[in-house]
């Protein structure tokens, strides 16, 4: 009898969880009037004005993805981003590329088409959606940039021969030194390289990086040419990369790989930030990891752009509840389903009506919302190199977009 009751108490728990039924009543009557529907049916027409009082006279608005690789994702902010130009004059928005692969894309947006515009992202963003927002981009003259160090295309090239051709350099300085970096990134990406073996090259190619910077110092002013200053800056993310690509061939520590990485984006996010006229707000476009305001384990773009910019920051974490994605490597995977043994975001998820909805974390913490400062399970998503699955979502966003469902992306 004993064990059947423990059975029966067993299979509650479960079917609890599973439910959604995990909020106190006060939680859930909170999370009712709290969370407002975006979308009802359709992701085409979304009512925006919720977000509007907790974005104005914020100076940079991060917009995440848990993935790289979901439709409705690129769909939905598409929209949002419509909305905010229109409502807060969005002049500028900077993605997780290359800096230097989208050099070409802003300056001569004029004479390509949007189709042209989005060879320089990465190859998960390179789909239907994201030709929708360059030609929003170049039809409202847009500034755009990439902030990543990492190089992610090869339009960099083309745009560093013909300046450097154009300042009369001389070829020895660059004729191939981008092919020698692609080689070298690879090898320097591989787990089963040697530092020995990368050492010599890898300095030798920093070596003539900086040679190559030094020539375009020389040449002209960089504030009259904004091509050569972002060349520059390009250049100066080609020798971070290989500098702290290979400490970490020497050492092995991922941590440090990827602290190297957000703080160079995050210093790229701040270049570029006082490189655009004007005092409109800049959005930023990269996974809900990086724009995180805090991370137990890793050092997040997010947290170090929080100590210059704090309450002028605005997080948005962006969350789904069921279906298929593209990983980066563009296979499609199935999410799973909501945690059966703990509170699991997609039981919130599952709980809201219509395909999407927003929900503001507030600054002062309540009985009430609760949850929200609480560890919640979070699958599908990189969290941190521990392979952890927990978030406290109020410690590292300021809002929550959660989509009832996701589907791959048109290639």
């Amino acid at each position: 009898m004993r064990f059947r009751i423990l059975g029966i108490l067993y299979l509650l728990i479960v079917a609890t969880a599973a439910s959604g039924q995990i909020l106190t009543d006060r939680e859930n009557h909170w999370l009712r009037k709290n969370a407002k529907e975006i979308c009802r049916e359709e992701l085409s027409e979304p009512d925006w004005a919720y977000l509007l009082p907790g974005l104005k006279n914020k100076k940079i608005i991060l917009l995440g993805e848990f993935t790289h690789g979901a439709k409705e994702i690129f769909q939905i902010r598409n929209s949002l981003i419509r909305y905010l130009h229109q409502k807060l004059g969005i002049k500028a928005i900077l993605l997780e590329s290359g800096i230097g692969e989208l050099i070409e894309a802003d300056i001569y947006k004029d004479r390509m088409t949007p189709g042209q515009m989005i060879n320089g992202l990465f190859g998960g963003w390179r789909t239907k959606e994201w030709v929708e927002l360059m030609d929003y981009v170049k039809t409202e003259k847009i500034s755009i940039a990439g902030f990543d160090v990492q190089r992610t295309a090869g339009s960099f090239s083309t745009i560093l021969t013909g300046l450097a051709a154009r300042f009369q350099i001389n070829s020895l300085y660059y004729s191939d030194i981008e092919t020698r970096y692609g080689v070298l990134a690879r090898e320097l990406i591989n787990r089963k390289t040697v530092y020995d073996s990368v050492k010599t090259t890898t300095l030798q190619l920093i070596a003539d990086y900086r040679a190559l910077l030094e020539k375009l110092a020389a040449v002209a002013p960089v504030e009259k040419n904004r091509e050569l200053l972002f060349t520059r800056a390009t250049i100066g993310n080609r020798i971070s990369y290989l500098s702290y690509m290979l400490d970490f061939v020497r050492d092995k520590d991922w941590n440090k790989k990827w602290a190297a990485r957000d703080a160079a984006m995050a210093a790229n996010i701040e270049w570029l930030r006082d490189n655009y006229d004007g005092d409109q707000p800049i959005i930023i476009i990269a996974h809900n990891f990086h724009i995180a305001k805090w991370n137990k384990n890793e050092s997040t773009m997010g947290e170090l752009l929080k100590e210059k910019w704090g309450d002028e920051m605005f997080a948005l974490g962006v969350f789904a509840g069921a279906g298929w994605y593209h990983e980066n490597g563009g296979n499609e995977v199935k999410m799973l389903s909501p945690d059966s043994t703990g509170m699991d975001l997609k039981h919130v998820i599952n709980m809201l009506n219509g395909k999407a909805n927003f929900i503001a974390i507030p600054s002062v913490k309540r009985k009430a919302s609760g949850w929200l400062d609480k560890k919640i399970v979070v699958n599908d998503t990189f969290i941190d190199l521990k392979n952890s699955n927990e978030m406290v979502l109020s410690m590292s966003f300021d809002g929550l977009l959660l989509l009832r469902e996701v589907s791959p992306p048109e290639k």
